[in-house]
């Protein structure tokens, strides 16, 4: 009898629990993330990259440059990366690598719901966001799995209309207070091309002035 007593109770408490995190607004987790880069308007840093694009037959490494300022300007600039691929990565970087830009962007344009809580590596706590976007694109949904202590995005999932998916894993550090990545593993799965790239990010240059033409497609 006592034993089933202490079985109700661990299953009442975890029901609870549960549903305490599930209840916490999906808009506020993304307020936070918001706050996160309050106070960086800007900055710099580079980026090595080791490319395996298994369409192309091509096993690479390459560098290049990061550009961001406020409130949502990101631009990527790569060399010897075939326009497809890097197009492809460009994308994914700008939805993931600034958290409090990607809050502000999803905000506007999908319809996001929190679906659970759960531990992630080195027991961390993240929450489970899934997306829609309002209109439509060819994104298709975001599974987006954010850190409940620094609101940084260590992991997530963009499935395509086309059947295509993207999956990008990220590690972060703290440059000056703010947490910024410093690693990220992209596989692309697409019906055109799969690609993995591993790109390090490093040379941080914070709040410094930036020309808006470096943010223009198609410019190095």
């Amino acid at each position: 009898m006592r034993s089933l007593i202490f079985v109700f109770i661990l299953t009442f408490v975890s029901i609870f629990a549960r549903t305490e995190n599930i209840n916490i607004p999906a808009e506020e987790i993304i307020d936070r993330m918001t706050l996160s880069i309050y106070g960086l308007s800007s900055y710099t840093c580079k980026v090595k990259m080791n490319a395996n694009i298994v369409d192309y037959g091509i096993n690479i490494s390459f560098k290049g440059s990061v550009y961001f300022k406020e409130p949502n300007k990101l631009a990527l600039k790569l060399d010897n990366l075939p326009e497809e691929v890097q197009e492809k990565y460009r994308i994914s970087f700008t939805q993931t690598a600034v958290p409090g830009m990607v809050s502000k962007t999803y905000k506007e344009k999908y319809k996001i719901k929190l679906t659970g809580i759960r531990n992630f590596t080195n027991n961390r706590k993240v929450y489970i966001l899934y997306m829609e976007p309002y209109k439509k694109s060819s994104v298709k949904n975001v599974i987006m799995f954010v850190d409940s202590e620094n609101y940084t995005i260590p992991k997530s999932i963009i499935f395509y209309t086309d059947g295509g998916k993207i999956v990008i894993e990220q590690a972060y550090a703290k440059i000056e207070k703010y947490y910024l990545p410093v690693k990220q593993d992209v596989l692309f799965d697409f019906p055109k091309i799969r690609a993995n790239l591993i790109s390090e990010f490093y040379d941080y240059q914070l709040n410094v002035n930036i020309d808006d033409q470096v943010f223009e497609q198609g410019k190095k």
